[in-house]
């Protein structure tokens, strides 16, 4: 929670909307998605050739990939697909 009377600059508020314009920009500069441009301009040249964007939640369930996990009661627990809705 962040304190009512910071001044500017005092505090640090995490924001995702600013990563989703940065997304939006760089597809527009880049001319394709932006899963397209980061696999081709950062995955590939490091040598991440078998790393996949997964566009749908329901990727996570169907292929080989790590799966979620919620921490519920004190416990960690297996997540399941409704943890993307």
């Amino acid at each position: 929670m962040v304190p009512e009377r910071m001044t500017f600059r005092d505090t640090f508020i995490y924001n995702n909307y600013m990563y989703m314009l940065l997304g939006h920009v760089a597809e527009k500069l880049g001319g394709d998605t932006w899963e397209n441009l980061v696999t081709s301009r950062v995955l590939k040249p490091i040598g991440m050739t078998s790393t996949k964007m997964m566009l749908n939640p329901v990727d996570v369930y169907e292929k080989k990939a790590a799966r979620p996990y919620t921490y519920k009661d004190g416990i960690f627990q297996n997540g399941t697909k409704e943890i993307y809705t």
